[in-house]
C-alpha cells in the first residue's frame, strides 16, 4: 500500500478514538456545526458582493440633467429633415434602377427578336419612307397643277401626212393657257384616236409651257368597192375613209364578205375577210419581189381555193389557186407575162405543180 493512504487511515482511526474515549459522539451537534460553517461562507459573500439596485429605486430631482425642448424640436427637425433626404434619395435610386430594368429589357428583348422579326422591322420602315416620298410627290403634283408658270402656250404635231395638224389639236380638246400637267393622256390620245387613220398617240410635255403630239397614222394599202365609191383599209383591215374616187396605186379587194352596213371609217373587216386579208399581203409581197405587183389592179378573194389576180394594163387575168408554193406559182406568172406581153388572155397557175404545168390562154 502508499504511504499516503496509509497516513490517512491512521488519522481517521485517531479521529475515532478520541471521539470514543471522550464520548462526544452526537449526530445532530455535527449537523449543526456544518450549517454554521455554511451560514459563514455565505455572509462572507453578501460583505464582498455590491449590494443591488432595486427595481423601483426612484430618483430625486437634484439627480436629473435639465432638458432644453428648443434643442429637442431643433434635432427632431434634423432627424426629418435626414429622413426626407434619404426618402428622395431611395426615390432617386428606386427610378434609376426602373430605367435600367427597361433598359435592359429592352435589349434582351432586342436580343431575342429573330431574324424574320427584324426583316419586318426594316420593311414596315421602308413602308413608312416610301409613304411619305408618296406624300410629297402628291405635294409637288398638286402645286404643279396650281401653278400657273406651267401653262400650255405651244402645241405641235409630227408624225401626220394623212390628216393636218389643226384637225389634230381639235380632236385632242388641248387648249392654251390650260396648265400642262391637267392635260389628260389616256382622254386625248382615244380622242385623237377617233380619227381612223390615227394608229397611235405619243405625248410629250415640253416644260415649262410647251406639248408635243407624235402621231403614227395608218396607211391605206387597199380599196374595197363600196357601191358606186370606194373605201380605202389599210393592212390590217381598218376601213380608214370612203371616197367617191380611186387612190391612185392601190389595188381593188373583191369579193368580200364583210356587210355594207359594217363599211364604216374606224370599223374593221369581219373575221374571214381578215384572214383571207393576210394571204393578200402575201400575194403582193411575193409580187412585189417579182417585180409585178404594181400590175395588179384588182384582187378577187370571193374563193379562197382559186384567188384571181386582174392586169388591167397587160389585160390578163391570173388564176393562182389556194396560194400553197406562192413563190413558185408567182415565178411562173412572171415568165408567162413576159413572154406574151402583147396578148390578152388568162394565166392559169390553180393546178397541183407536181403533176401539172402553168400555161396562158389566149383571149379570142
Amino acid at each position: 500500500m502508499p504511504k499516503n493512504k496509509v497516513i490517512k487511515n491512521k488519522k481517521k482511526s485517531q479521529n475515532k478514538n478520541t471521539i470514543k474515549n471522550d464520548g462526544i459522539f452526537n449526530f445532530d451537534e455535527q449537523v449543526e456545526v456544518k450549517r454554521n460553517k455554511v451560514t459563514k461562507t455565505a455572509q462572507r459573500k453578501k460583505k464582498t458582493s455590491k449590494p443591488d439596485i432595486e427595481k423601483d429605486h426612484f430618483i430625486g430631482e437634484d439627480e436629473v440633467k435639465h432638458i432644453d425642448k428648443k434643442k429637442l424640436e431643433k434635432i427632431k427637425k434634423e432627424k426629418l429633415k435626414e429622413k426626407r433626404t434619404k426618402e428622395k434619395e431611395l426615390l432617386k435610386e428606386q427610378k434609376r434602377q426602373d430605367k435600367l430594368r427597361k433598359k435592359r429589357a429592352i435589349q434582351t428583348k432586342k436580343a431575342r427578336m429573330t431574324e424574320e422579326q427584324i426583316r419586318k422591322n426594316k420593311r414596315i420602315k421602308i413602308c413608312i419612307k416610301f409613304l411619305l416620298l408618296f406624300a410629297v410627290a402628291i405635294g409637288l403634283i398638286i402645286y404643279l397643277m396650281l401653278s400657273p408658270i406651267f401653262n400650255i402656250k405651244n402645241i405641235t404635231v409630227e408624225g401626220n401626212s394623212s390628216i393636218s395638224s389643226e384637225q389634230i389639236i381639235s380632236l385632242s380638246k388641248i387648249q392654251k393657257e390650260t396648265n400642262l400637267f391637267k392635260v389628260s393622256n389616256k382622254d386625248t390620245i382615244s380622242a385623237i384616236k377617233e380619227n381612223p387613220y390615227v394608229k397611235s398617240v405619243e405625248i410629250k410635255r415640253n416644260l415649262p409651257d410647251g406639248i408635243t403630239l407624235v402621231i403614227t397614222e395608218r396607211v391605206a394599202a387597199y380599196m374595197l368597192e363600196y357601191g358606186s365609191s370606194y373605201a380605202y383599209i389599210d393592212s390590217q383591215g381598218y376601213i380608214l375613209e370612203i371616197s367617191a374616187n380611186p387612190k391612185e396605186g392601190l389595188a381593188k379587194i373583191t369579193g368580200y364578205e364583210t356587210l355594207q352596213d359594217e363599211i364604216v371609217p374606224g370599223n374593221r373587216l369581219c373575221e374571214n375577210d381578215l384572214e383571207k386579208l393576210n394571204t393578200v399581203l402575201k400575194i403582193t409581197s411575193v409580187a412585189k419581189l417579182n417585180e409585178i405587183d404594181s400590175l395588179i389592179t384588182t384582187i378577187n378573194i370571193e374563193d379562197s381555193s382559186n384567188y384571181t389576180l386582174f392586169l388591167e394594163t397587160e389585160q390578163k387575168t391570173v388564176y393562182l389557186g389556194d396560194c400553197t408554193s406562192l413563190d413558185t406559182r408567182m415565178l411562173f406568172v412572171k415568165t408567162i407575162l413576159e413572154k406574151e406581153k402583147n396578148h390578152a388572155g388568162e394565166i392559169f397557175v390553180n393546178m397541183n405543180l407536181n403533176e401539172k404545168n402553168p400555161f396562158f390562154r389566149e383571149k379570142v
